[in-house]
C-alpha cells in the first residue's frame, strides 16, 4: 500500500523485501512478516504496480543485532521487544543506507505514523532548521510509534510513512479497490522469527538449570524450569497450591531465584530506565507528558522526569503494573512521540 499511495502521487517508487532469517527444513509460520511466502506476496504486489522488486539478504545482521540480542536478555532475566530493535537497526540504519545506495530519496515502510516539522518558532528556539517530529498514526490502534521512537530527527528526513494519515479500515478498502493481492491479508503480531513461543525458542538456545520459587519473604514456594523462560507479570508456569493467584515480580539469575508475589506486588509509581533516545531533543522537566511501558496500554500521566547520573527517572501519577526490565517506556505529548529508553 505505501508502494501504491507513493506512485498514485507520482513518485519513482522501488520495492526492497529484507530476508532476515534462515529458514531452514522447518520453516517459518506462514503468518509471519518475514516469510517465503510474505517476499512472494511483495514481488506479486509489485508486478501489479510495475515497479521494480529487490530482496536484500540481512540475515548475518539481523542474528547478530536482534536474534542474538534477545537470547542474550532473557538470560539476564529481561525482556526484550525485538521489533523496537530491529527498527532501529535494521530497517533505519542498514535499510536505510541501501536506499541511499540505490539512489533513493527516501525509505517509505507501512508503518502507522506520521512526521510533522518543527514550527516556525520551535525553529528560532532550537536554531535549527531541520528538526522533524513523530506523531501517532490516525488510526490510534493500529498507531505504531512505540516500535520507532529510537529513531532521530535526521532520520526521519529521510523517511515517508504513507499510511499514517489512513486508518486500517480504509487502507484495505484502497487496497481491494486496486486489487493488491494483499488485500485481506491476516495480520501478523508474533516475533518473525519465533515459530512457536518463546520458551521453546529459548529451550534450543539457551542453557538453564532449575532453582528456587521465593515469595516477597524470603521463603521457598516452588521451583523453577529456569529464569529465562518468565518475564515479570506472569502467572501460568508457577506451580500450584497457592491460597491465591500469584505472579511473578523478580527475576535474579545471578541467584537463580524467581520472586512471586500477589497482584498488588506488581505496582510501581516509580521506573528507572538508560539506554535512552529523544527524537527532537530531550523533552523540559515542566513539560506534560504521558508514558507508556509496553506497546498498547494505556497512556499514564508523567508527574515527573528526572536525569540521575547516566539515568532516568520516571515518577508516574498513578503506579503502573508490571515494570518489566528489557522492555522501552515510551513518552508522549499529545500526539507526539518525543522518544524514550529501556527499563532497568
Amino acid at each position: 500500500m505505501a508502494a501504491y499511495l507513493l506512485k498514485e502521487e507520482g513518485s519513482e517508487v522501488i520495492g526492497v523485501t529484507m530476508k532476515l532469517f534462515c529458514y531452514g527444513e522447518k520453516g517459518i509460520s506462514p503468518k509471519s512478516c518475514c516469510s517465503l511466502e510474505a517476499i512472494n506476496d511483495a514481488k506479486q504486489v509489485c508486478e501489479k504496480l510495475d515497479i521494480p522488486h529487490y530482496v536484500v539478504n540481512y540475515e548475518k545482521k539481523f542474528e547478530k543485532e536482534v536474534i542474538d540480542d534477545f537470547v542474550s536478555e532473557y538470560q539476564r532475566g529481561r525482556t526484550p521487544n525485538p521489533c523496537i530493535r530491529c527498527n532501529q537497526l535494521i530497517k533505519f540504519d542498514y535499510l536505510l543506507k541501501k536506499a541511499e545506495d540505490l539512489g533513493c530519496d527516501f525509505l517509505a515502510t507501512g508503518h502507522y505514523a506520521r512526521i510533522t516539522p518543527l514550527c516556525h518558532s520551535e525553529r528560532s528556539e532550537t536554531k535549527s532548521k531541520n528538526l522533524l517530529r513523530l506523531y501517532k498514526g490516525v488510526d490510534s490502534a493500529k498507531d505504531q510509534t512505540y516500535f520507532l521512537y529510537r529513531l532521530k530527527s535526521d532520520q526521519l528526513s529521510k523517511v515517508r510513512f504513507p499510511l499514517g494519515e489512513l486508518t486500517k479500515k480504509e487502507v484495505r478498502e484502497i487496497a481491494r479497490k486496486a486489487d493488491l493481492k494483499t488485500a485481506d491479508k491476516a495480520e501478523s503480531q508474533e516475533i518473525c522469527f519465533v515459530d512457536t513461543d518463546v520458551v521453546d525458542f529459548l529451550k534450543d538456545k539457551v542453557e538453564v538449570k532449575k532453582g528456587d520459587i521465593l515469595d516477597m519473604s524470603g521463603e521457598k514456594v516452588g521451583e523453577h524450569e529456569g529464569t529465562p523462560f518468565y518475564t515479570i507479570g506472569q502467572r501460568k508456569g508457577l506451580g500450584g497450591g497457592f491460597k491465591s493467584s500469584m505472579y511473578v515480580v523478580n527475576i535474579d539469575p545471578s541467584k537463580n531465584v524467581i520472586v512471586v508475589g500477589g497482584e498488588e506486588d506488581l505496582y510501581r509509581k516509580e521506573v528507572v530506565f538508560n539506554d535512552f533516545s529523544w527524537i527532537s531533543g530531550e523533552p523540559s522537566s515542566n513539560r506534560e507528558m504521558t508514558a507508556i511501558i509496553r506497546y498498547n496500554m494505556a497512556e499514564k500521566e508523567v508527574l515527573r522526569l528526572e536525569k540521575v547520573n547516566d539515568s532516568y527517572k520516571v515518577v508516574f501519577k498513578e503506579k503502573v503494573r508490571a515494570v518489566t526490565p528489557g522492555q522501552s517506556i515510551v513518552f508522549y505529548s499529545g500526539d507526539e512521540c518525543l522518544g524514550g529508553g529501556i527499563i532497568q
